[in-house]
């Protein structure tokens, strides 16, 4: 299996379908180049890929919700040979896709408000609840970390 790490922009809003066995699954491309800063100081974006992705169940509907055309992602997933017969002429075609396993946005060039799901003790009665040691600021008169 190849994995991949792909970092680009949204080239349309993602696509979601529900599949005859009930699975969600999203698709869309992200667009990656080199950028590269020429002498009189104007950029010029070379070696342009198109990368067809797709991402399945909860991460495809969590895709179309949060992302739109333009938003620079980052992709982590696996390179697949799809193969298919054309409807038309019956000649065997194939590309390669990547099967996406986490999707997020690229905090390089654009901040996001991610909202954080509070959950109560009382809707997890047997959890533990513990005090995280980060959501407090450092005491530096003690002597260790707050861990």
């Amino acid at each position: 299996m190849t994995t991949l790490t792909i970092t680009g922009n949204l080239v349309a809003d993602p696509e979601l379908k529900i599949i005859s066995s009930g699975k969600a699954v999203a698709s869309f491309t992200v667009v990656s180049s080199k950028s590269s800063k020429l002498p009189d100081g104007t950029w010029e974006n070379t070696d342009t890929t198109f990368w067809n992705i797709k991402c399945w169940n909860k991460l495809a509907e969590n895709v179309v919700e949060s992302l739109r055309k333009g938003m620079a992602v980052v992709v982590l997933g696996s390179a697949v040979q799809e193969e298919w017969s054309d409807k038309a002429t019956g000649e065997k075609k194939s590309k390669i896709a990547v099967t996406a396993w986490s999707v997020g946005a690229d905090l390089k060039r654009h901040s996001y408000h991610v909202p954080v799901i509070e959950r109560s003790s009382a809707q997890f009665p047997s959890a533990k609840v513990e005090t995280d040691p980060w959501s407090v600021p450092f005491d530096t008169n003690k002597d260790v970390a707050p861990f």
